[in-house]
């Protein structure tokens, strides 16, 4: 029963961090966590929750204890590089996301090479000093709609998550996000697909283009009325 609910916690925590409802996704990861508190899902996702929150601190506590426990990984090169990023250390980010880009899962025919062009992009953004000062603008404003979609500003948070993907469109996260509320929340379909796609150009994620088809159904049906 325990491994039932188990699962229950990380689907249900999962769903809610990928439409960026974190709020509620650290609720979940957060049962789980009493389950089994060093178990390689729990350290990793509130990690990652955690930063989207703006709990850089924390979030670093759980993703050194994973690396520590299991040893360095392409997933764990890339949340601490994105951690270091979002932080505004520039050289720790840049060294993590080579290292990420060296392991074999980022390689041609590896898991994770899809996801190849944003990480280039993302190490490209350290190296240069416009990119990386727009990278610090964007990072503030992604914060904002975070708080916005907490006190459920939902048009506010969207218009806040764009304007982040704009002015790094690294920071894909944003573009997805905005394009949640556009489909879930505000009904406009149409904008919803536009958003995804500019987070799926970026990020290659199979969870965008899932989203993506689900906004372009939906906009299907509203056209088809």
């Amino acid at each position: 029963m325990a491994a039932l609910f188990s699962r229950f916690y990380e689907r249900f925590g999962l769903n809610a961090f990928v439409q960026g409802e974190y709020g509620k996704a650290e609720r979940w990861f957060r049962k789980l966590e009493v389950v089994e508190p060093k178990s390689m899902r729990v350290l990793h996702n509130l990690g990652v929750i955690l930063l989207a929150l703006g709990e850089s601190s924390a979030a670093e506590r759980y993703l050194l204890e994973e690396e520590r426990l299991y040893g360095p990984a392409y997933q764990r090169h890339l949340a601490l590089a994105n951690l270091a990023y979002a932080c505004g250390r520039r050289d720790d980010a840049a060294r993590r996301y080579e290292s990420a880009l060296s392991d074999k899962e980022a390689a041609p025919g590896g898991e994770h090479f899809p996801t190849r062009r944003s990480l280039e992009a993302r190490l490209e953004t350290c190296q240069d000093e416009a990119r990386w000062d727009r990278s610090r603008r964007s990072e503030t404003l992604f914060m904002e709609a975070v708080r916005a979609r907490e006190a459920s500003k939902l048009a506010d948070a969207a218009a806040f998550f764009e304007e982040a993907g704009l002015l790094d469109p690294t920071n894909w996260p944003a573009f997805n996000n905005a394009g949640t509320i556009m489909l879930n929340e505000l009904r406009q379909p149409a904008r919803a697909a536009q958003l995804f796609e500019s987070a799926l150009a970026m990020s290659g994620s199979a969870q965008v283009a899932y989203n993506l088809e689900l906004a372009r159904t939906a906009e299907a049906k509203e056209t088809s009325r």
